[in-house]
């Protein structure tokens, strides 16, 4: 299962945003047929919270065998029942919101709940994040002095939850301004902390540069 989550409140250059769509179509190409996909988006209205309809990779043209099965028929399934849906949502979601906050905790736990069948599926599981990794709500702020330390000091810790366990993360962080961010070593230390205490894997990290 892969689920990915887009902060796109701020808008991508025209560099990063061709970069980010080759970067999720290579992630979507490598996926094992089967794969259930869901899209959500960090909002500061919670009702965009959580995940798109599931779409399942079926069998592609690359896979089928020349003796016994179509290819042409294969190859059209392939595109007008997932990759061509699958590509118009991507398209569609990343676009630039001009929110205020960015609730990244809180939307991605949205996403992971909504996503049928994420929670309790035994097989490999994948979270696939587009953000600055600046999160912004009462939660927490890296924009009012937030780190680890005084998030785990605060009645809100109690909240998080263990649901990425053995998850792989891979993050195509988008570089923006980060004024008001006293220390962005803060900002490195929190999501490493983060995905640790939810037992995932360390992330792996990409820069949608554009210089």
């Amino acid at each position: 299962m892969t689920a990915i989550l887009l902060d796109l409140t701020d808008p991508l250059s025209p560099a990063q945003h061709a970069q980010l769509l080759a970067r999720l179509e290579q992630q979507i190409t490598k996926a094992p047929r089967g794969t259930q996909f869901t899209l959500g988006v960090v909002s500061e209205d919670p009702s965009l919270w959580g995940a798109t309809p599931p779409l399942c990779k079926p069998q592609d043209a690359a896979s089928a065998n020349r003796l016994t099965q179509n290819e042409r028929l294969i190859a059209e399934r392939y595109e007008s029942r997932f990759h061509t849906p699958l590509r118009n949502r991507l398209i569609d979601m990343v676009s630039a919101s001009g929110a205020n906050r960015s609730p990244i905790m809180e939307s991605l736990q949205a996403l992971v709940a909504d996503s049928r069948g994420f929670l309790a599926f035994d097989g490999p599981r994948r979270i696939i994040m587009v953000t600055d990794l600046l999160q912004h709500s009462d939660v927490l702020s890296f924009y009012r002095g937030g780190s680890w330390k005084t998030f785990s000091a605060s009645p809100e810790f109690q909240r998080l939850g263990r649901t990425l366990d053995g998850a792989e993360i891979q993050i195509f962080q988008v570089p923006r301004p980060s004024e008001g961010v006293k220390d962005p070593a803060v900002v490195e230390d929190f999501w490493i902390r983060y995905f640790e205490r939810q037992n995932a894997h360390v992330p792996k990290v990409t820069r949608l540069g554009d210089l």
